[in-house]
């Protein structure tokens, strides 16, 4: 019996530390790379999900988009998401 009680315990533990990671860097306009930086990201469960390009523009005060670049983290309970875009 403790055993298999151990089993479980092992495999529910595994399942809870995976996660898969997923990036995806795009190059959105023939505009130069820029130096300033605007990020926005989210949690899991947040009520209000802020991984916009609104928010990452206005947080590097960027106006013209040179590159934008998404994570998205997939954990068992839900996603955790970051955008950078960089710009001038």
């Amino acid at each position: 019996m403790f055993k298999k009680l151990k089993t479980v315990g092992v495999v529910v533990a595994c399942l809870a530390a995976s996660s898969c990671t997923v990036v995806h860097t795009a190059v959105v306009t023939n505009n130069p790379v820029g130096s300033k930086v605007g990020k926005s990201s989210s949690k899991p469960f947040q009520k209000v999900q802020g991984t916009t390009y609104k928010a990452a523009l206005e947080d590097g005060g960027i106006t013209t988009v040179g590159v934008s670049e998404l994570k998205v983290k997939s954990i068992i309970i839900g996603f955790k998401q970051n955008l950078v875009v960089t710009g001038e």
